[in-house]
């Protein structure tokens, strides 16, 4: 329904927003396929896509890697699209350029439910175990959930229609939520 809505109202925004989450996925796929693990499957979820994989010696600084290589591919289509839009006609490209790097920050907020918190986790399991790191990475993501809510509440008062922001983030309260070691399960178990 998202997309037929979108396909109805977009102006062009769902072909962009298409490529710029294949390319995304595509360098997530990429980096599996570099540290010698395989693609088992793709899921297509509420706000993104998850891929699942197998094999190769990965370890925590190849999640790392992993987790990065989506937003970073987004990174590069921001740059080659602005590149582009500034030759030919440019507002199209400069609509991928924005939505790409759009992408690219959003995925790298370190919530658990994005690329930055597996990145985060990843990084910080190496350093300090995969315990403490999942504790510091819980309560990050918790905080940051809240915090986004809040901000998409108030944009959504302040506009009296822009519910964009408060949509994602209701979504990454309830993943948060439902998902293993969150800071909500932690309290739970102290008592």
């Amino acid at each position: 329904m998202l997309i037929s809505l979108l396909y109805l109202f977009d102006g062009g925004l769902l072909p962009r927003i298409a490529l710029a989450a294949f390319v995304h996925e595509l360098g997530h796929a990429l980096a599996i396929w570099a540290m010698g693990a395989r693609v088992l499957r793709l899921h297509l979820g509420l706000v993104g896509m998850r891929i699942d994989y197998e094999g190769g010696r990965v370890g925590y600084l190849g999640e790392v890697i992993i987790a990065l290589s989506g937003p970073m591919a987004n990174l590069a289509l921001a740059y080659a699209a602005s590149r582009f839009g500034q030759g030919a006609e440019g507002e199209g490209w400069f609509l991928l350029s924005g939505i790409s790097l759009g992408a690219a920050i959003f995925n790298l907020l370190p919530i658990r439910q994005l690329d930055g918190g597996r990145a985060l986790y990843g990084l910080l399991a190496y350093v300090l175990g995969p315990e403490t790191a999942g504790w510091i990475e819980s309560v990050l993501s918790g905080v940051l959930v809240v915090v986004l809510f809040g901000v998409g509440f108030a944009v959504f008062l302040w506009t009296g229609w822009n519910f964009t922001l408060l949509t994602v983030a209701i979504w990454l309260v309830i993943s948060y939520c439902k998902s293993r070691g969150s800071a909500v399960q932690y309290a739970v178990r102290e008592y």
